[in-house]
C-alpha cells in the first residue's frame, strides 16, 4: 500500500509499505478521506509537535472496515467509520476509569510513534465504540467523517467555556477547530458570536455556520471592534484558535474583567508575554488586573462533533476547500498553510 511517511520538517515521502493487520483488538480501515490538520502543518514547519520520524502521518480520517480482530465487538466488515488510531496505556488511573482520551500516555495516530491515516489502509486499536471509533450513518459522507476530529476539538473548547445564552463569545481564528466552536456555540443558543480572521473565505464559512459578527482582522482593530460591540465591557469568553503571539495578546485585551480565555491553538514556538502589560488606551487590560481566567483546551468531543455534523449544523461542504490524491501530499500541505485561500484540505488515498 501507499503511505505518506514523516521524516522531519519539510520532508514527507509517499512510499510503499506492507498492509497492516487487525490483531486481537484492532481493525483495518480502507481510508477514503483524510484531513491535513493544523498539528500536521506545525510538524511540517517545526519539530516541536511530538511527531516521530519514520511514521505515517494523519489523524483525521474515515473509511471502510476491511478487517476485524477476534476480540472486537459491535463492528462489522463494511462499516463506514470515523476513527482515530489512539494508543492509551490502559494502566494509568484515567484509563482504568475508561477515560482513554484523557490518558497522559496516549499516542495519537501519526504522533508519538503511532502510525496514522495518510495511507491507503490504517490499523486502529479499538478502545470502545463511540470512543475512538464511530459508525457513520448513510447520510454522512467520508469527508464529513474526516472532519469529526478537528470539529470535536472546537466543540470541547466551546463546552468547557460553559457560555450562557446571554454571553458574547469571540472566536479568534476561523479554521476548522474555530468553526467547530462556532457550531457548538450556536447549538448551545449563544446569542452573540463574533468571529475574527484574515480570510474572507473562512469568515464566510463562520457566518454560514452561525457567527453573528465578522471581523476582518487585517483590515480593522479586532479589539476595538469587540469593545464597541459590547459597549466597552469586553467579551464574556474568547476562544483563541489562531495560534500566533498577536492573537494570544488580543484574547486578553478583548475579554471582560473576570472573563474566560480558552486557549486551544498550537503555536510554532515560544514567544514573550507580559502578564502585566496594559493595552494603550485601556485602563485595565492586563491578564493580572482583569483577573482573566485562562484555560488550556486539549482533546476533543468527537461524539458531540458527529452529532453536529449529522444534524447539518456544520458539514464538509461548508469547510472542505481542496482535495488532493495521496501522491500530492506535499502540495496539500502547501495549500493548507495558505490560510487565506484554504479552510480544510483533504487527501483521498
Amino acid at each position: 500500500m501507499k503511505a505518506a511517511i514523516y521524516y522531519g520538517p519539510g520532508d514527507i515521502r509517499v512510499e510503499e509499505m506492507d498492509m497492516p493487520h487487525a490483531g486481537d483488538m484492532g481493525i483495518v480501515v480502507r481510508v477514503r478521506s483524510a484531513g491535513v490538520c493544523g498539528t500536521d502543518v506545525h510538524a511540517y514547519k517545526t519539530s516541536r509537535t511530538g511527531y516521530a520520524t519514520g511514521k505515517i502521518m494523519g489523524h483525521e480520517f474515515s473509511g471502510d472496515v476491511v478487517e476485524i480482530g477476534p476480540k472486537v465487538t459491535d463492528i462489522s466488515l463494511g462499516d463506514r467509520v470515523w476513527t482515530i488510531p489512539m494508543l492509551p496505556c490502559f494502566e494509568c488511573p484515567v484509563c482504568l476509569k475508561g477515560n482513554y482520551f484523557r490518558c497522559p500516555n496516549t499516542k495519537a495516530g501519526g504522533i508519538s510513534g503511532a502510525d496514522g491515516g495518510f495511507a491507503e489502509y490504517a490499523w486502529v486499536p479499538v478502545t470502545a465504540l463511540n470512543g475512538n471509533v464511530i459508525k457513520l450513518n448513510d447520510d454522512t459522507g467520508y469527508q464529513d467523517g474526516a472532519i469529526i476530529e478537528p470539529v470535536g476539538v472546537g466543540v470541547l473548547a466551546a463546552n468547557r467555556a460553559e457560555a450562557l445564552a446571554s454571553d458574547t463569545v469571540v472566536l479568534i481564528g476561523a479554521g476548522l477547530v474555530g468553526l467547530g466552536a462556532v457550531a457548538a456555540l450556536k447549538d448551545r443558543g449563544v446569542a452573540s458570536i463574533i468571529a475574527s480572521d484574515v480570510s474572507e473565505k473562512r469568515l464566510a464559512a463562520a457566518k454560514a455556520i452561525g457567527a453573528d459578527v465578522l471581523i476582518r482582522a487585517d483590515a480593522e482593530d479586532a479589539v476595538e471592534t469587540v469593545l464597541q460591540a459590547t459597549d466597552g465591557r469586553g467579551a464574556d469568553v474568547v476562544i483563541e484558535a489562531a495560534g500566533i503571539p498577536a492573537t494570544f495578546q488580543q484574547s486578553i485585551d478583548m475579554v471582560r474583567r473576570d472573563g474566560k480565555v480558552m486557549v486551544v491553538a498550537t503555536y510554532d514556538g515560544p514567544f514573550e508575554f507580559d502578564p502585566s502589560l496594559t493595552r494603550p488606551g485601556l485602563r485595565m487590560s492586563s491578564l493580572v488586573r482583569k483577573s482573566v481566567r485562562m484555560i488550556g483546551c486539549y482533546g476533543g468531543d468527537s461524539l458531540g462533533a458527529y452529532q453536529l455534523i449529522s444534524n447539518g449544523i456544520i458539514t464538509a461542504d461548508q469547510v472542505v476547500t481542496h482535495t488532493f490524491p495521496l501522491d500530492e501530499v506535499e502540495r496539500a500541505f502547501g495549500v493548507q498553510m495558505d490560510t487565506v485561500e484554504s479552510i480544510k484540505v483533504m487527501l483521498a488515498p
